[in-house]
């Protein structure tokens, strides 16, 4: 086959903005390279991504062995094709072009149905990773992969492609800015292990801008981690870096799950698979000539590459462990000198977790651990819980409505992995205690990183919240009339079906939707909504009462309502008037009204002034506010407060529409405001 003509004809064709033919170039690179793209991995697939070369590609390589020389000789001919030593070359040009058509091709669709531009979009971005992944493995050494490709202001700026694309082309070239204190350490490995112990802290107050340095020669000017950090500021509006830092954004895009996490028990499956192969080798009784050559060149190779996977794992936990050591010299630089911290979360979901969860299986669980990562190193200033709150009751339900049909299983596997993290902690007060319960992303004023601690009854609180919201949105999206809402509300609830529903009820009230679809004339939603409902079915056993769930924190019976025209609310007091008192109306669909009052004796005692229900899509509720895309609710607590404003400079302040100006003069430096001489907490509208 003339390969060449192939690759120029397709540059051509996506010159003109069609990219059906690259289905073409995907069964070349699977079949010519083994590199496949398959967005339904096993479990110990995707476990094995953060793993090593070797582990990868044991895990992946589909039966082919890695020093099969046909392999080795058409990935060879393929690379060739593409980089000519004598013709143009097209793999550069290939691959912009395919970058740039991923974020043309919703803009020119010229089909009727939403569901077929889904698809032709999927389709794109499934070439693109199979391509990129092609192309920085076959180009060896990576020096010669840094050197094919622009540079980072060139992909973004010159080349219009959206971040997430551009870091996925550059990310390997980042690996190649070397510490000049030390020129065996790279990035991401942290420059401070060449350091003395008696220079150690003196060399760590100096930023990393100055400690690394990229040169690839005479063919690239030399790059500086400071030039880079500049780049990296025009990639956003101004306005994105008042609530986040270029060194954590670079650091998060730069950074994949290898960096942070060992698959040790992966690992040590495959060592065990090689030692079961050795085995077998060994109890094979025919003596023959040739068999006896054959099992010596078998064992030679699995021991090379059990040798190879031993040494791989341990390099792999010295990396992390590195890494981590880097990340906590830097934490406390990443969001402190932020002047907008109200919207820090906001922020991040939308520059860093949605863009890159949604881009492949490997990077939606490289953002669940990323967020983990934040949430141990105790990172000042970015709060956990207000994360995982900003996530379900402000963005999840967006997200689902606009997703691609492979994006939303991302975003699936991210929520997945996020939710069984936090029931992890529900599920135990002593590990609740060890792991969150002291910890910055725990603090109940987030702007205030030392403040006091969610306590692990609020916990429990806020998780009812979220499983009575993800409950609602799926249940809106299930009942919607849009094709593509109740697709992506099965596809999502089919990937976090393993850790929700936990409740009987809601797991009752999802059947009946999934059960409805079952009977839909589109044959597609009918065999999503089957493979759904057996999966609930197979959980049901395990689901818990509402009362189970609240493990004796929630108050569940309804409350006698209050004079007011307010909506009949729950009334969830803490005993003994030892924490704040909660009052969580009807649906959040349909409002929410909050008391405000003093704790006594274990009893709300409501203010004079009657709380009416608040009008949808108006004023937030007195005593309510809109922080960071989070309802943050009033919470009384007994400590009095001094320089108490006045009722109606309160009353004022929080009835009128809630811009930024407004949000900072209310919420300046405390983060607190004060109600009739009691303190009414900013913190959190959870509880």
């Amino acid at each position: 086959m003339e390969l060449r003509g192939l690759f120029q004809y397709l540059v051509n064709q996506l010159k003109k903005g069609n990219g059906i033919e690259l289905v073409f170039m995907q069964e070349l690179i699977q079949q010519m390279a083994n590199v496949h793209y398959t967005e339904n991995m096993t479990e110990e697939q995707l476990d094995a991504m953060s793993g090593s070369d070797t582990l990868r590609y044991q895990a992946t390589s589909f039966g082919i062995t890695r020093n099969n020389k046909a392999l080795i000789k058409s990935t060879n001919r393929l690379r060739d094709a593409l980089l000519p030593k004598d013709e143009p070359k097209l793999a550069i040009p290939l691959l912009l072009l395919i970058a740039q058509h991923r974020s043309l091709v919703v803009i020119n669709a010229e089909v009727p149905y939403i569901k077929m531009v889904s698809e032709q979009f999927d389709r794109c971005h499934g070439a693109l990773l199979q391509y990129v992944e092609f192309l920085s493995s076959a180009v060896t050494p990576m020096s010669a992969y840094a050197v094919l490709i622009p540079d980072l202001d060139e992909l973004v700026h010159v080349y219009h492609l959206d971040p997430e694309v551009a870091f996925l082309i550059y990310r390997p070239v980042m690996r190649l800015f070397k510490c000049q204190r030390n020129s065996d350490v790279f990035w991401p490995s942290d420059s401070d292990e060449a350091v003395s112990a008696a220079n150690a802290e003196k060399e760590s107050e100096r930023s990393d801008s100055s400690a690394y340095l990229q040169d690839l020669g005479s063919s690239r000017q030399p790059i500086s981690w400071k030039d880079l950090l500049d780049t990296i500021k025009t990639m956003l509006p101004s306005k994105a870096w008042n609530s986040l830092s270029a060194d954590l954004y670079a650091t998060f895009w730069g950074l994949t799950l290898y960096d942070l996490h060992v698959p040790k028990s992966r690992y040590e499956f495959e060592i065990a698979k090689q030692h079961a192969a050795l085995k077998a080798l060994e109890e094979l009784s025919d003596n023959s000539s040739s068999a006896i050559t054959k099992r010596k060149k078998d064992k030679e190779r699995i021991q090379e590459s059990l040798d190879r996977l031993t040494m791989e794992l341990q390099r792999h936990e010295e990396h992390v462990t590195s890494v981590r050591r880097r990340l906590i010299r830097e934490k406390d630089t990443w969001l402190s000198s932020c002047p907008d911290t109200l919207k820090i979360n906001m922020e991040f979901l939308q520059r860093c977790i949605f863009p890159r969860c949604t881009f492949s299986m490997p990077d939606a669980v490289y953002c669940a651990v990323f967020v983990n990562t934040l949430h141990s190193l105790g990172t000042p200033f970015f709060n956990t819980v207000n994360h995982i709150d900003v996530l379900i009751c402000k963005t999840l339900q967006p997200m689902i409505c606009c997703c691609t049909e492979y994006e939303v299983g991302r975003l699936g596997r991210f929520l997945y992995e996020t939710l069984k993290t936090a029931y992890y902690w529900k599920g135990d007060e002593s590990i609740y205690e060890r792991e969150c319960g002291n910890m910055p992303g725990f603090a109940v004023y987030y702007r205030y990183p030392n403040s006091q601690r969610v306590t692990y009854g609020q916990f429990i609180k806020v998780h009812w919240k979220w499983s009575q919201r993800i409950t609602r949105l799926l249940i809106q999206c299930l009942e919607s009339t849009e094709y593509m809402e109740m697709r992506n509300a099965l596809i999502l609830l089919t990937k976090i079906s393993s850790v929700f529903p936990v409740t009987r009820k809601s797991g009752i009230n999802l059947e009946k939707r999934v059960a409805k679809i079952k009977s839909d004339e589109r044959e597609d939603l009918k065999v999503l909504a089957t493979g759904v409902a057996a999966a609930l079915a197979s959980r049901k056993p395990s689901w818990v009462t509402d009362e189970e769930f609240g493990m004796g924190y929630l108050e569940l019976k309804l409350a006698a309502p209050p004079a007011s025209k307010s909506s009949t609310v729950n009334s969830v007091a803490i005993p003994n008037g030892s924490g704040p008192s909660v009052s969580q109306g009807e649906p959040v669909a349909q409002g929410r009204t909050v008391a405000a009052g003093r704790v006594a004796d274990g009893k709300l005692d409501r203010p004079d002034s009657s709380l009416p229900k608040p009008d949808l899509g108006s004023v937030k509720q007195k005593g309510s506010q809109s922080v960071n895309g989070l309802d943050v609710q009033s919470v009384v607590s007994a400590a009095p407060q001094s320089d108490t404003p006045s009722q109606k400079q309160v009353d004022d302040s929080m009835c009128r529409p809630l811009e930024e100006s407004t949000i900072k003069a209310a919420s300046k430096m405390s983060g607190e405001l004060e109600y009739g001489g009691e303190r009414l907490e900013a913190g959190y509208g959870w509880f």
